[in-house]
């Protein structure tokens, strides 16, 4: 079945014609009609349109795969808004085909779905300064996204936290032999040459008053690169 057949097949399931299906999603009549008999390829414009109007799964309307509508819980916060195009095109963008072609678009992937955490609603960003965590990347200005889940599970990594009322984002490493939790800033990307910063007894009565994980980061933002 080809991308035509799919869009005719959308197009009768929700009951419309063809200049019906093109005035909902302000397109040309003639290019639904060149779309079905496979005479042309849907624009990235007319897929966006049909994906945000009528829910269609972005997955099925180019490979068949999957379910024809998307489906969601109302706990979900995901919504057809953040499709994004995968390209079939190679990171080199070798010679002979232009990487923004629609015909290089393989599909559209869900944000929620790539980071699926985010569905959760416990995902937040802050902010940091400084320089000590440049070695894992992470520069003076950048913004941090950090999974605000209690119930997450501590392994090393870098994490938001509180010290006496000042937060933080460092790496944080969990010794279970020594029972000691040691703070980390990295400053080159070589984990053992990290600088300890500091370390605490886990079973320090009084560290439960002092520090407090706030979540662990799993990405982060260089914000001068969108300008």
């Amino acid at each position: 079945m080809s991308i035509g057949d799919r869009f005719r097949e959308i197009r009768e399931k929700l009951g419309v014609n063809q200049s019906e299906l093109a005035r909902a999603i302000d397109a040309n009549p003639s290019i639904i009609s060149d779309i079905e008999r496979g005479e042309k390829e849907p624009s990235k414009k007319i897929i966006s349109s049909l994906i945000t109007k009528y829910k269609v799964n972005s997955n099925w309307l180019l490979t068949g795969e999957g379910s024809m509508f998307i489906t969601l819980s109302k706990n979900e916060i995901a919504s057809t808004d953040h499709h994004i195009p995968l390209l079939r095109q190679k990171v080199s963008c070798g010679p002979g085909q232009s990487w923004d072609d629609e015909t290089n678009i393989d599909r559209y992937v869900n944000v929620f779905d790539l980071v699926p955490r985010l569905k959760t609603g416990k995902i937040f960003a802050v902010p940091v300064t400084g320089s000590s965590m440049l070695g894992a990347g992470i520069k003076n200005g950048d913004i941090v996204l950090f999974t605000a889940d209690k119930n997450q599970d501590t392994h090393d990594g870098i994490y938001v936290f509180s010290l006496d009322g000042d937060v933080y984002c460092k790496r944080l490493e969990f010794d279970a032999l020594t029972q000691q939790i040691k703070v980390f800033s990295v400053r080159v990307a070589d984990l053992e040459k990290a600088e300890l910063a500091m370390s605490f007894k886990a079973d320090d009565s009084t560290l439960s008053d002092r520090l407090q994980i706030f979540g662990r980061v799993f990405g982060w933002l260089h914000p001068e690169a969108w300008e």
